[in-house]
């Protein structure tokens, strides 16, 4: 157990009472994040044995069968202060969409003196907050694309009304210029929302733009500001015959269910909303014992939780589950990783295929081994825009031929 742990026992062991702390949103709980924030939460007051309250609100589908409902969550405010409530952790940005910036920074300083922590983007004055690190999330996604795919040209996807994503277009023209590549506008789209067809639109001028001209002026990828973005692109690009990743690469940023319900999986950062749930529970608790042990330092506003890459299949990867799977069902370390090359997974396969169907001829085996590298490969019907001779993740002639070598058996 570190110090830390130990020192926050230690005072909410000794206190008279229990401490009592609540959570204040407007939440879409048919998103993960909500959830995910949520739970975090929960796991760290039962870990502390500190009381929890939850008053948030959830989106109603529509306005109309709540016309009160935001009048309604305001009203909740009265119940955030002591003696009610200890502290509080605020999600402020949720309420973006109902009242301005400054709107929502007076509403949550007039809760002042109750200790607060905050978990969203919008800076509360003096109330520590839980933020995402940007520039690393984006170092991550370039340095991935640059120095694992060898990409040199890359697009980038967002929203031109989103905080977070304009920080994140920052972000990125920083590290683009640190990789010494160009980070013109004309590679940047910016949405006016991140609605299907606000999507479409810039969609269709990054097609107008680039997928009409010299293959060389392309980008190889691009790298958009969520989940949400990313997986309307890669469907607008569909419609238009441009695949993802053997045409183009997409990434996302949040790892949301949207990148994996994608037709293709999307590679995008994590930004661990469990772990910020439940580390603005242990902020919380140091704000107060601050606060009642005067001797402490105060504890520093910001505080940020590392993200991570999770690769998955629209930056042109492998993802790392396919091997996990292999791992788990045969109880052995698969011979290939990420970085092998073809020849070694023609081998491995060629050797895995031997094992299994040791009965059947050579001559099956090396047309079942062709045919899963035609599924990855696929020549046979080249893409409308691109010329590009591989077309992976989209075929069947693998499963044709593995039903015909069963039934010869």
């Amino acid at each position: 157990m570190t110090p830390k742990i130990t020192a926050r026992r230690t005072f909410l062991k000794k206190r008279s009472s229990p401490l009592t702390i609540g959570f204040t949103a407007i939440a879409d709980f048919s998103s993960f994040i909500g959830q995910e924030y949520l739970a975090g939460i929960m796991k760290a007051a039962e870990h502390y044995g500190v009381n929890f309250i939850n008053i948030t609100s959830a989106i109603r589908p529509s306005l109309f069968v709540d016309p009160n409902f935001f009048s309604s969550y305001l009203s909740k405010t009265a119940f955030m202060r002591a003696p009610l409530l200890d502290g509080l952790i605020t999600w402020a940005s949720s309420l973006s969409a109902y009242m301005k910036n400054d709107e929502i920074q007076r509403l949550f300083s007039s809760l002042s003196p109750l200790p607060m922590v905050d978990i969203g983007y919008i800076d509360i004055p003096s109330v520590p907050s839980i933020r995402i690190d940007n520039d690393y999330s984006i170092h991550i996604l370039v340095e991935h694309l640059v120095k694992y795919h060898g990409f040199s040209r890359i697009a980038f996807f967002g929203s031109k009304f989103s905080l977070p994503h304009q920080l994140r277009l920052a972000s990125f023209k920083k590290e683009m210029k640190s990789f010494s590549l160009p980070v013109s506008d004309e590679l940047i789209f910016l949405t006016d929302s991140l609605d299907e067809q606000a999507v479409a639109e810039q969609t269709q001028k990054f097609r107008s733009k680039f997928m009409l001209t010299d293959a060389h002026a392309r980008p190889q990828a691009i790298l958009t500001s969520s989940d949400i973005i990313a997986h309307h692109l890669i469907e607008e690009l569909e419609k238009y015959g441009i695949h993802v990743p053997e045409d183009i690469a997409v990434t996302g940023f949040n790892n949301q269910l949207a990148s994996l319900t994608s037709s293709t999986p999307i590679t995008t950062i994590d930004l661990a909303y469990f772990k910020r749930g439940y580390e603005a529970v242990e902020i919380l608790i140091d704000q107060i014992m601050e606060r009642e042990s005067p001797h402490k330092s105060p504890a520093p506003l910001t505080h940020t939780v590392p993200t991570s890459l999770v690769i998955r299949q629209s930056c042109g990867c492998f993802e790392a589950e396919i091997f996990d799977a292999q791992n788990s069902q045969y109880g052995s370390k698969i011979d290939f990783s990420e970085n092998s090359s073809e020849v070694e997974i023609r081998s491995y396969l060629e050797t895995s295929l031997e094992a299994v169907f040791g009965s059947n001829s050579p001559e099956q085996r090396a047309s079942l081994s062709q045919a899963i590298f035609d599924d990855i490969y696929d020549t046979s019907v080249p893409p409308p825009v691109y010329t590009k001779p591989y077309k992976p993740f989209a075929r069947y002639s693998a499963l044709i031929h593995l039903k015909q070598i069963r039934h010869s058996r």
